[in-house]
């Protein structure tokens, strides 16, 4: 009987975050989720796209704060929002997933304490409206 070969365990900290065309470092990306809600009626499901928030240290860069003010002044400025995971670090892309017509539904900025020595840093909440797990084929070698 042949033996099964076991696909490797992929890790979640090897990962880079594109805003358009433009790669944007950050520390942690939420949870990517679709779900059906069907409390409304039974036989006609509600789908929708959980928000994904978008953490990274706060530098001297204005960039997400902008955007979300794009947003409050009434701009509709959505943007494709694409998240890779590689195999290790410095190593090929093994995952995408495309956050389609994503949007700031909210900024927030560090808060602040005296006694502590932690990094400050932002969020971004991104509403969207299709989430894509992207084809392999089309995915870059590294």
């Amino acid at each position: 009987m042949p033996s099964r070969k076991q696909e490797p365990l992929l890790r979640v900290s090897f990962f880079e975050v594109l805003i358009g065309d433009r790669e944007i470092g950050f520390a942690q990306v939420s949870r990517l989720t679709s779900a059906s809600d069907f409390d409304t009626d039974p036989d006609r499901p509600v789908n929708r796209f959980e928000t994904v928030i978008l953490r990274r240290a706060l530098t001297g860069s204005s960039e997400l704060f902008d955007w979300r003010r794009l947003i409050v002044a009434g701009k509709d400025d959505r943007r494709d929002v694409t998240i890779r995971q590689f195999s290790a670090a410095g190593g090929t892309v093994v995952n995408a997933w495309r956050l389609v017509g994503a949007w700031p539904r909210r900024w927030s900025g560090p808060a602040f304490d005296a006694m502590s020595g932690d990094i400050a840093d932002e969020e971004l909440e991104l509403q969207f409206d299709d989430l894509v797990w992207l084809d392999k084929k089309s995915l870059p070698r590294g």
